[in-house]
């Protein structure tokens, strides 16, 4: 049987993409490089070894012996866990120095092309999951205001741009102002904090980089991402179409119903 091996973070894309992998008679082989395994991620791979993710040269060795030519990396990674110098081995360390900087796509291309000439192809997230990506439009019952729609414009205009330098994939904006932009803290937090400074009516949007590279990262937004949008009085979600993975999505359009927010994906 053909194998793929999955670089596991912590969250529901994991066990969806080893679901999948399955489902298509592939066997996953999993690393699992956080401490927050899913029980279900269990019941589908019957090989997962826990790894940390700065043990580079341990996880190629694995995957090498185990006869695994494909690897996909997915799920929520700390970048926090990379600055810790006593997790990580010799070969982690050589990448980091040699960086110009420490964004997090600068990290995983690095960490990419050391895999690949070791023989390890690194393969795009969406190849096994494209039913999670949203077509364009406006996904609830509730449609954004006018002034709604200028915002959601602006927000994924300024959120594209703040991924280009590798900053982050998420903003908050508020009648055409700027309320947060994310860095290291990561959505929930950017959220947090744009809901705190904001108020009633923010418009949350996360987009990607015109070059972005899916084989490091999809954006995913999922019930927690909504619940907590409404908890600080936002109105809309808008994400790009096709390039955004949601989690359950028919069921999550329903949750962002009851919570009348506007879910909405655009080109």
């Amino acid at each position: 049987m053909k194998k793929l091996g999955i670089i596991s973070g912590s969250g529901d894309l994991p066990f969806l993409l080893a679901k999948s992998v399955a489902d298509h008679g592939i066997e996953p082989i999993i690393v699992q490089v956080t401490q927050n395994l899913s029980p279900k991620l269990e019941k589908i791979a019957k090989h997962i070894y826990p790894i940390g993710i700065g043990k580079i040269r341990k996880i190629i060795r694995l995957f090498l012996d185990s006869g695994i030519d494909e690897v996909a990396v997915i799920g929520k990674i700390e970048k926090s866990t990379l600055l810790n110098p006593l997790q990580l081995d010799t070969a982690a360390i050589k990448i980091l120095s040699n960086l110009p900087n420490k964004g997090d796509r600068t990290i995983m291309m690095a960490a990419i092309d050391y895999f690949e000439k070791k023989g390890i192809k690194i393969i795009d997230q969406t190849l096994f999951l494209k039913d999670l990506l949203p077509v364009a439009g406006v996904l609830t019952k509730r449609k954004p205001s006018r002034t709604e729609w200028k915002d959601i414009k602006y927000g994924i205009e300024l959120a594209r741009q703040v991924a280009g330098i590798d900053i982050g994939q998420t903003v908050v904006v508020k009648n055409g102002i700027p309320i947060a932009i994310e860095a290291i803290e990561g959505t929930d937090a950017t959220i947090e904090r744009g809901g705190a400074l904001g108020g009633k009516g923010i418009v949350v949007a996360k987009a990607t980089s015109s070059d972005h590279d899916f084989r490091v990262d999809v954006p995913t937004v999922g019930e927690r991402t909504l619940k907590l949008l409404h908890q600080t009085n936002g109105s809309v979600l808008a994400v790009e179409a096709g390039r955004t993975f949601l989690l359950r999505g028919h069921q999550l359009y329903q949750i962002a119903d009851q919570l009348k927010i506007s879910l909405v994906a655009v080109n």
